[in-house]
């Protein structure tokens, strides 16, 4: 008699858990990996450090992630996914509600701290990927770009489109430079070097947003300033190449994309 054999059954692999136990496990490598590369920058961080930080072995990054470059952009996948989500139902609201939306209401929300997104979370390693977007944002190569295009461009165009529609007579040319050059601004408010402290301001927590205030009112002061020099220059302002505001809060949102 022939006896009918079944598949055979796959042994168990050991880094295959529980999807809580597994879901602790990624967020510990992605912790431990935004410390690295924050602290040691792409070259210097290991694949072996991160392991060591996460307390898992070796194997089970690669298992997870293959190779460093995979593992570096999943960091900045994983926070710009859960940033450009929060900001984009806050234009979306913005947009929506009766009253006029300002320069100020655009900048508020693109300048939101990121302890209001990631509730709990540490302080430091947040300071820490703010320190890597700002890396990527000026940075000319090839990775640094790819991770640019891919998680912050798609939100930064959104809030060009709405600084766009709210800021009278400024070009699309002009909202372009009013949104790097504020994303700068807000990258000096966020930096962790201690700069600030040794030029003689006072000293804050990680944690604190008491100065995003004066950011905002910064921001606002130099964007209406380019449209009003703008003006001054008698080129009427172009609307065409711009995606209104409006219109651009109804559209998709980046699947796990975005801002820098």
């Amino acid at each position: 008699m022939k006896v009918q054999r079944g598949k055979p059954v796959k042994p168990p692999i050991a880094n295959q858990e529980p999807d809580r136990a597994q879901g602790s496990r990624l967020s510990a490598i992605l912790n431990a990996a935004e410390r690295a590369f924050g602290e040691h920058g792409y070259a210097g961080a290991s694949m072996r450090t991160i392991a060591e930080g996460a307390g898992v072995a070796q194997a089970l990054v690669h298992y997870h992630y293959a190779t460093k470059d995979k593992l570096y952009e999943a960091v900045f996948e994983r926070r710009s996914a859960a940033i450009n989500q929060y900001r984009g139902r806050l234009l979306d609201a913005l947009f929506a509600g009766k009253r006029t939306a300002t320069v100020e209401d655009v900048l508020t929300i693109a300048f939101t701290p990121l302890s209001e997104i990631f509730h709990d979370e540490d302080a430091d390693n947040l300071a820490l990927y703010v320190q890597l977007v700002a890396s990527v944002s000026l940075g000319s190569d090839e990775r640094s770009r790819h991770i640019r295009e891919t998680y912050y461009d798609p939100i930064a165009e959104r809030f060009i489109d709405a600084l766009h529609t709210v800021v009278p007579g400024i070009a699309r040319e002009q909202a372009v430079w009013a949104y790097l050059f504020s994303a700068g601004a807000r990258q000096q408010a966020h930096a962790i070097n201690g700069r600030a402290m040794r030029l003689g301001a006072k000293d804050r927590t990680k944690a604190s947003t008491a100065h995003y205030s004066d950011l905002v009112r910064f921001a606002a002061a130099g964007v209406r300033e380019l449209a009003r020099a703008g003006q001054q220059t008698g080129k009427p302002p172009s609307k065409s190449g711009g995606r209104a505001a409006k219109s651009s809060t109804s559209r998709a949102k980046t699947p796990l994309n975005g801002a820098t």
